[in-house]
């Protein structure tokens, strides 16, 4: 069976990939609906395609990277580079890659032929509308921001303009005051 969600060997995290797999195994195992391993499927895709974090040391984890790396005679174990490493990763996801053809086959099995395959078809749709709707979600609040701004910059105008017609209006009553201050009260000036 062909490779069931493609994704690199480097973006893949085996522990977890292997972790979903069986939880999908378990829940498939005591599932009557579909909708019973629905959680399950979805972690293991949110996995599969999940990019591993940073790891700033690592140690082998498994006997399999402990072998490797003595056979191999590798003594860092920092080193992605090293045959050991490389080694791990690919046996690593093609273990994977083979348990997830059997959860494959199982499903198929307990729920007819062609239903992983719809499962995954129909994900990819879902994700896909996903992609569109936030597309449309982020043009919407781009077209409001705009608006908004809009509105803003003519408040400001507006605030701008009040601001010069009381600065004039202040003036014009300080010059007549001025004037009615200097302006001759008497009959002689």
């Amino acid at each position: 069976m062909a490779v069931l969600i493609k994704a690199e060997q480097s973006d893949m995290d085996p522990l977890t990939i292997g972790l979903a797999i069986a939880g999908a195994k378990k829940m498939l195992e005591i599932s009557t609906d579909l909708k019973d391993i629905s959680g399950s499927l979805e972690h293991l895709f949110h996995a599969s395609e999940a990019k591993p974090k940073k790891v700033k040391k690592k140690l082998p984890k498994t006997r399999m990277q402990q072998l490797l790396r003595m056979k191999a005679g590798d003594a860092d174990y920092d080193d992605d580079t090293s045959i050991s490493a490389v080694a791990n990763d690919v046996l690593e996801a093609k273990r994977n890659e083979r348990a997830l053809s059997n959860l494959a086959i199982e499903i198929d099995n307990k729920f007819g032929r062609g239903t992983f395959e719809a499962i995954k078809v129909e994900r990819v749709k879902r994700i896909e509308a996903k992609k569109v709707q936030t597309k449309k979600n982020k043009e919407k609040a781009r077209i409001k921001q705009e608006e908004d701004d809009k509105y803003w910059a003519n408040v400001i105008a507006i605030l701008k303009n009040v601001g010069i017609l009381i600065l004039v209006s202040i003036v014009c009553v300080i010059v007549g005051w001025i004037i009615s201050m200097n302006a001759c009260k008497e009959a002689v000036c």
